[in-house]
């Protein structure tokens, strides 16, 4: 049957099984721009009690775009909001205020100093659900982890929503934690600082995905993204620690041309990276690449020649950042960098890493997450994801800190089970899993080991053993598997205990 579309043409719109709608009308769609305010942006977009709304941390302990969303969203009379943000910081501590005030009732990311603190002895309605960076990557992109609206921070975007994290007074590296964000949230909000001419360049989020663009006075301070443990120690016990790590992978036959390495933001961690740059140097090696968070440490050894490629999936100081804008190298979004459920992740070629803990156990588990007294601190950032990829996992830590021994019987939490760790490198020996008997056979007798039960015991006798912490019934946080499923639980810590 034929019908007369707008166009004015007879047209059959049944084709078999099929059913087809006639054309009607066209208009010119043009260009508005999306440039706003913040609290029109989030009226716009819909926000409503019960929302979730999701945030990057990539500026860290300087990022001021959390406080000013949640500070509009209480002006707009919405509460029970789920948030959803990658990692909150101490410069998040009004978070607490918003909690205690109804407008926050459930976090779903991770949670460092205050706001874990707080949370630890005050459950919200529902316990706080922790994911590496891989695991939050793969929940927003299946749906597990629904987003209403993103809320993206940007050094500098255009009027059409193009934005990046590399340019502008506040640049702070590549926004590397958002793009799923970007793609799969129902709105998108960019925040920015800096207006620039049309298109922006680069672009790591494109106007495709944003629904508006809201500029503030300043998304943040760059220069606090170094702060605590992202400084390289200076204790000689701790660096003699580092300089074990780098033994060990010598003696691992992975210092060799060609090697991929990465290690963690912890002050052993960087003094490793450090070390090794001496040994690529005294070897006459070149590794293939680095890969992970961006350091001036990693950056040496570029420059020295030591390593010919650098796959950044974040940066960690403000060194870092004036060397992207002029060397913009391999940037890799935490998808590409960790997400499980992709068909290639850059930590799947590590050889190496070395990565922290505030406990290890017998077992080779290990707890990022919580201190000894059961208090919620710390994120699982790339832990699991780099410890169950890489070839030779490593985990540096003394073996008590004061009176609480490190290495003990059972670990508080459980953040990255043993199996996928390898070595434990601590002041008094080090531990390889029995697990791997072919790292055993390669390093007999070039590297010096002690078995996990004699380290555990020497801190024991050092302190006097752990106590036990003061956890109540109710559970305050989940502890979930990059796969998903729940690894851990976190309970309640009871005031009296603090």
């Amino acid at each position: 049957m034929l019908v007369r579309n707008a166009a004015g043409r007879q047209v059959e719109t049944t084709f078999g099984e099929v059913t087809m709608k006639p054309f009607s009308g066209a208009r010119k769609y043009g260009f508005d721009s999306k440039l706003t305010t913040l609290e029109k942006a989030l009226k716009h977009c819909g926000l409503k009690n019960g929302m979730t709304v999701s945030f990057h941390h990539q500026l860290r302990n300087g990022d001021f775009v959390v406080n000013q969303t949640l500070a509009a969203i209480k002006e707009l009379g919405v509460k029970d909001i789920r948030l959803a943000q990658t990692a909150l910081f101490t410069v998040h501590q009004p978070v607490i205020e918003y909690i205690k005030e109804g407008v926050v009732s459930r976090i779903e990311g991770s949670l460092n100093d205050s706001v874990g603190d707080y949370v630890s002895k005050h459950p919200l309605n529902s316990p706080v659900i922790l994911r590496s960076h891989g695991g939050r990557w793969a929940a927003v992109k299946t749906g597990e982890l629904a987003v209403d609206i993103a809320i993206i921070a940007a050094s500098a975007a255009d009027e059409h929503g193009n934005c990046t994290g590399v340019v502008g007074d506040s640049a702070f590296g590549p926004i590397s934690y958002s793009q799923v964000d970007a793609m799969k949230a129902a709105h998108v909000i960019v925040v920015t600082d800096t207006i620039v001419e049309y298109p922006c360049q680069p672009q790591e989020i494109q106007e495709r995905h944003v629904d508006y663009v809201a500029q503030v006075d300043q998304i943040g301070d760059p220069k606090m993204i170094v702060t605590g443990s992202l400084k390289i120690t200076d204790d000689a016990e701790k660096l003699n620690i580092a300089r074990q790590c780098v033994d060990l992978m010598d003696a691992a036959g992975l210092i060799e041309n060609g090697m991929v390495f990465q290690s963690g933001a912890g002050g052993i961690s960087l003094a490793a990276v450090k070390y090794l740059a001496e040994r690529l140097e005294e070897k006459n090696v070149v590794a293939s690449c680095a890969t992970g968070g961006l350091t001036k440490f990693i950056i040496d050894i570029y420059r020295a020649g030591r390593v010919k490629k650098i796959y950044y999936s974040q940066v960690f100081d403000t060194e870092s950042i004036q060397f992207i804008q002029h060397d913009l190298g391999l940037p890799a979004d935490i998808g590409h960098y960790a997400d499980p459920t992709s068909k290639g992740r850059t930590a799947d070629s590590l050889d190496a890493v070395v990565l922290g803990a505030t406990e290890v156990d017998v077992d080779f588990n290990v707890n990022v997450n919580t201190h000894s007294d059961g208090r919620l601190l710390h994120g699982i950032g790339g832990h699991q994801d780099t410890a169950a990829a890489s070839y030779l996992t490593i985990i540096t830590t003394p073996i008590f800190r004061k009176t609480n021994p490190i290495v003990r019987e059972s670990v508080t939490t459980i953040t990255t089970p043993g199996a996928v760790v390898d070595a434990i490198v601590t002041n008094r020996g080090i531990a390889i899993n029995p697990l791997r008997k072919d790292l055993l056979k390669k390093i007999a007798g070039s590297i010096d080991f002690v078995p996990i039960e004699t380290l555990k015991d020497m801190a024991y006798e050092a302190t006097g053993g752990p106590a036990s912490p003061n956890l109540g019934d109710d559970i305050i946080g989940i502890i979930k598997w990059f796969d998903g499923t729940v690894l851990d639980i976190v309970r309640r810590v009871q005031e009296d205990n603090i």
